[in-house]
């Protein structure tokens, strides 16, 4: 991948991901879809469902209509990792809130002990926002409504389609096909890597409340906003993106669980 190439001859890979959740800590990736194109034309494409080898909660399936019987028999995120790595390595990702997205493909690496590949991405909601600034939503399918798009949202490849298709509309009202792809990076304010966001274990203190190895009891706030109590052994220290997380042994649940430090109210 070249700066100096010029846009109208680069290759790009349109992304997308639903998952079991929103933290990609914790969550896991339960389809993905990939799109090769070029401004001109689309070259090929992948999609399929994964199993996260883990419950889909049920307020997740009716976002995105995945249920565990339908991934039973799909592969796992792991076997995934070459078609991944060979729709990312030599294109520039074009994705709707790539922060999202890699964050998640990045824990799955992680997961596994695997190096997460050196994707690039340029993000469609943010060249959205600076090139067509009348907008009053910058939501995928609000966008792909504006611009007669028609998308199954959700759906991993569909959605891949739609944030290929508003990225060819970003190019063409900018007259863009002849820039150089560090033209477009400029434009868009500097490009997002996996790197940037890649999960990171820590033995640094992240919390001066929270002494790993020792038992203690935290108020945590959940996503709901409701005030949980819990008794737990914390373990490690993970940084992902500018969030920090502690992995724990929990003892209402039995279990290993993760506790982003900005959520916990009390340490006691």
């Amino acid at each position: 991948m070249e700066f100096t190439a010029p846009v109208n001859n680069t290759l790009f890979c349109a992304l997308d991901c639903e998952t079991t959740g929103l933290n990609p800590i914790i969550d896991r990736i339960v389809s993905i879809g990939l799109i090769h194109f070029t401004v001109d034309r689309i070259i090929d494409s992948f999609y399929t469902l994964v199993n996260p080898l883990k419950p889909i909660p049920p307020h997740v399936t009716l976002l995105h209509g995945i249920t565990a019987p339908m991934v039973e028999e799909a592969p796992t995120i792991a076997e995934l990792f070459a078609t991944i790595e060979q729709f990312t390595a030599k294109a520039y990702c074009v994705i709707h809130n790539p922060r999202f997205d890699l964050s998640f493909i990045d824990s799955a690496f992680h997961q596994y002990n695997k190096t997460t590949p050196d994707i690039k991405a340029f993000d469609t909601v943010h060249l959205a926002r600076k090139t067509f600034k009348q907008m009053q939503s910058y939501n995928l399918g609000k966008l792909c409504s504006y611009f007669g798009i028609t998308i199954n949202a959700h759906h991993a490849l569909s959605d891949a389609e739609g944030s290929m298709e508003i990225f060819k509309r970003i190019i063409e009202k900018l007259n863009a096909a002849n820039w150089c792809i560090r033209d477009l990076e400029r434009y868009h304010g500097g490009i997002i890597s996996a790197d940037s966001l890649a999960m990171r274990s820590t033995r640094n203190p992240i919390d001066s409340r929270i002494p790993l190895g020792y038992r203690i009891t935290i108020i945590y706030k959940d996503a709901s906003g409701n005030m949980l109590e819990r008794s737990i052994l914390p373990q490690r220290y993970f940084i992902i993106g500018k969030n920090n997380y502690i992995q724990a042994y929990c003892y209402l649940r039995n279990e290993i669980r993760y506790f982003n430090t900005a959520r916990i109210v009390a340490v006691h």
